[in-house]
């Protein structure tokens, strides 16, 4: 799969560099890359907010904050300008954050062994993405619980599932009864009025808008219409989204959490769980095999979670280590 890195520099030679994306939505297209040399190029690096709006006044028929990846290179060079980590700029709510570990596996049995492993590695809370029916599903809840027992923390991820909004609140019912800290996605993102009312009669969180993700006022408007008690997030749509979200969550009462591995493997995602005061976990996954991708584009310092916690580099900006000579064995082209 290709990657796009995208590398920004001011006129005092300071670069932003970041993914385009994280391990999906890699690419940047011509329209875009013009766009984005048009309407950037000579404006201020660290006025961020009126690039942002610029490139979103710009946009009305592209998709929305498609430039999050410059975005994020903007923030490299805050950091860096200021002297700071960018998960201090974000706010600098701790040093180190938690990790949740993705269980994978056909079976019921499968998915508990693989759990065991991540208990193993040092994780104390685990998510489930389980794509059987809705009672089989609620059986292997009760059988989680059994094998892992009641200080290992579950989550359930529906997304590979299909239930209708009866089979949602059965399962979120079971869910609760088990212990379980969130329900994810558990009906399709855009059903505002179903997720509404799933949200008004079940007592365990629900964490939705993923699929919303790539524009945030419809994040905005999901949590704030009560049609999410969660709202998922991802910095390859840019850290300023992130941060504007937090912050009208915050004021909710609300929690925004990261979905995957996010930009830069890891690192973006890094500074956003430990800067940010109302975010809790870092995922882990997809993909598997993250760390292993940046390594090969020679990034050095893709983020490894070490017992179930993760932290970011405590150097400026975004704090990406790189090997420039493994970096052009593998570069294909310059855009």
């Amino acid at each position: 799969m290709p990657v796009q890195v995208i590398k920004v520099v001011t006129d005092e030679g300071v670069e932003g560099v970041c993914t385009v994306g994280d391990w999906r939505y890699t690419e940047l297209n011509w329209q875009q890359i013009a766009t984005l040399r048009e309407l950037a190029v000579g404006e201020d690096p660290l006025d961020r907010d009126r690039l942002w709006s610029k490139l979103s006044a710009a946009s009305r028929f592209l998709n929305p904050v498609w430039w999050g990846g410059f975005d994020n290179c903007l923030w490299d060079i805050a950091g860096k300008v200021a002297g700071l980590p960018v998960a201090e700029l974000l706010g600098g709510a701790r040093k180190s954050g938690s990790a949740y570990y993705n269980t994978a596996g056909a079976t019921v049995e499968a998915l508990i062994r693989d759990g065991e492993e991540g208990l193993a590695a040092g994780f104390t809370t685990l998510k489930d993405h389980l794509a059987f029916s809705f009672q089989e599903n609620i059986r292997a809840f009760g059988l989680f619980r059994d094998a892992f027992g009641d200080e290992i923390g579950l989550m359930h991820d529906a997304a590979l599932t299909s239930y209708n909004f009866d089979e949602a609140l059965e399962v979120g019912k079971a869910l609760e009864a088990a212990g379980f800290i969130w329900f994810e996605e558990p009906i399709d993102d855009r059903l505002h009025a179903e997720n509404k009312r799933l949200c008004e009669l079940l007592d365990i969180p629900i964490a939705g808008a993923e699929t919303l993700m790539h524009d945030p006022v419809l994040g905005e408007f999901w949590l704030r219409s009560g049609a999410t008690d969660v709202l998922r997030v991802n910095a390859r749509h840019g850290l300023t989204a992130v941060n504007r979200l937090a912050h009208i969550a915050s004021e909710l009462g609300a929690n925004v959490e990261p979905n995957s591995y996010g930009p830069l493997f890891g690192l973006a995602h890094a500074h956003v769980v430990c800067g940010i005061e109302n975010v809790d976990w870092f995922e882990t996954a997809p993909p598997a095999d993250g760390a292993a991708m940046g390594i090969e584009i020679g990034l050095l310092n893709p983020v490894v979670p070490k017992n179930g916690t993760v932290t970011y580099p405590a150097t400026p900006g975004l704090g990406a280590e790189w090997d420039w000579k493994q970096f052009e064995k593998k570069r294909i082209a310059v855009l």
